[in-house]
């Protein structure tokens, strides 16, 4: 298995490589448009909940801050207020926030590794910003759909967190750091949270840019056109579900929107291919995660399976919501 992965790897780079002397032009004006989409998106969006998180984890404060969500928590998803509070970041704030929280947390030993571990199977998600303002209101032009892509999502994240809850213990260990001393130097904190929260975003934009080359690339050899062509007259699957499943495996954005401009796709069919992509994150979000998790040193594996019950789980949500209404 990890013969087949090197190799594609070194397949794709041959292609990448090759692409930039072939449509040198193309390339520039794709990463252009990555480059713009970070600085005007994620940029503006995600700087400030880094800054503010590191600030928090650095300080410590972030012990007394996530205190009120203690009984939460504890009771009912058996993880400590600190761990939570990561939690809800990741709901609120969207990829990749509730795992770069994780792995702050961690580091800073605010939670144990067995807790950490835990909350890699739900902690990273796409916030409502992106889900119901831009997948609802832009791509499908419709905040209501925004809302039920939103809600499917969440909830099957918080099934998650309670499924995994009943087969663990709480991390007693994790709600020693109440009492601690709040005493920093304000210089260092402000200078640290910045150079990370600026190595993170960075980090992101690098990987963003790189999954929209490497889309244009597959889509440049006819990668993609191939293999929608195949599946498209073996199974008679339709080639824009195909296509928009193939983009949102790497990159989400690309993927829904494919999705969302489908003429021959039904609002059913779009709602369950978006949340399905959504919730699952994509490659660029996963690389993202991995360089966080590889850096604190907790569990890929964990990660993964946890993003591949998140995106079933939330289409059967979806399902379920469609017979009910």
């Amino acid at each position: 298995m990890k013969t087949i992965y090197n190799f594609t790897i070194i397949i794709l780079c041959l292609l990448y490589f090759v692409c930039i002397f072939l449509n040198p032009h193309a390339i520039i004006e794709t990463t252009k448009t990555s480059i713009l989409l970070w600085a005007q998106k994620i940029v503006t969006s995600l700087f400030p909940y880094f800054l503010i998180i590191n600030v928090f984890v650095n300080s410590r404060i972030i012990s007394y801050v996530s205190y009120i969500f203690l009984p939460v928590a504890k009771n009912i998803f058996k993880i400590s207020s600190q761990g939570f509070f990561a939690f809800i970041i990741g709901l609120l704030s969207g990829y990749p926030v509730g795992i770069k929280t994780v792995c702050s947390l961690y580091k800073e030993n605010l939670i144990t590794k067995k807790e950490a571990t835990k909350l890699l199977h739900y902690v990273n998600n796409s916030g409502p910003l992106f889900i119901i303002g831009t997948v609802g209101i832009n791509f499908l032009n419709s905040k209501t759909q925004g809302y039920i892509l939103f809600f499917a999502h969440t909830l099957a994240s918080i099934i998650i967190a309670l499924f995994v809850s009943v087969f663990s213990k709480i991390e007693w260990v994790s709600y020693k750091n109440y009492n601690v001393n709040i005493n920093f130097d304000l210089g260092n904190l402000l200078s640290r949270s910045v150079k990370d929260s600026i190595e993170a975003i960075l980090l992101i934009g690098g990987f963003i840019t790189l999954f929209f080359n490497l889309n244009f690339v597959l889509e440049y050899f006819k990668i993609y056109p191939l293999f929608c062509n195949t599946l498209h007259k073996l199974l008679g699957i339709d080639k824009n579900f195909i296509q928009g499943l193939l983009y949102g495996f790497f990159e989400i954005t690309s993927g829904t929107i494919l999705i969302s401009k489908s003429q021959t796709l039904s609002v059913f069919y779009k709602l369950l291919t978006c949340v399905f992509i959504i919730s699952w994150g994509g490659m660029s979000v996963h690389f993202q995660a991995i360089s966080f998790l590889k850096e604190a040193e907790l569990p890929i594996k964990t990660y993964l399976i946890g993003k591949c019950f998140h995106a079933i789980l939330s289409v059967i949500i979806l399902l379920i919501i469609f017979v009910v209404i």
